[in-house]
């Protein structure tokens, strides 16, 4: 696992506060102090140019702009100094046809819910790997991915 470095700044998108305070808990507890928070995809994407993430965590269901539309935004605006950062997408909803989707859309990583400090700090360790590439190509941004893998193209319900 790579070590991880706690000076970075971490953006979590969660419409649930009880869901961000356990991921701020749970970050805190992994070591990281520069949290900043975002009730929805939504006001996330006002956030971003100010706080500067390293790292965002998101949730996968959210009213009005769910997670992997969010992705998908980001990732596709190349004007964007911030659409290539690593993304993490938190749920409970596991089912085959929404991690497909995320993986469409070019999440880096897919955490189910409920977390644990472990978990997370796996999935963090793994999106910001040095090793990392991104790729822009047919109509996919994203970590580059294993040769052979198919990339879906389903959206999420």
């Amino acid at each position: 696992m790579v070590p991880l470095s706690r000076d970075l700044v971490v953006l979590v998108i969660d419409d649930n506060v009880g869901m961000r305070s356990i991921m701020t808990a749970v970050l805190r507890a992994l070591g990281f102090t520069a949290i900043r928070l975002a009730d929805d995809a939504i006001e996330a994407q006002k956030l971003i140019p100010q706080v500067k993430p390293d790292l965002i965590i998101t949730d996968l269901k959210m009213p009005v702009l769910d997670g992997v539309t969010f992705v998908r935004n980001l990732r596709a605006d190349e004007s964007n100094p911030f659409s290539e950062v690593p993304i993490i997408v938190s749920t409970g909803h596991t089912e085959e046809k929404h991690v497909r989707a995320c993986i469409a859309a070019g999440v880096d990583q897919f955490l189910a819910k409920p977390i644990t400090g472990r978990a997370l700090a796996e999935r963090i360790s793994r999106a910001l790997s040095p090793d990392r590439e991104f790729v822009r190509v047919r109509g996919y941004n994203g970590p580059r991915r294993p040769m052979g893998q198919a990339f879906p193209t389903t959206d999420v319900d």
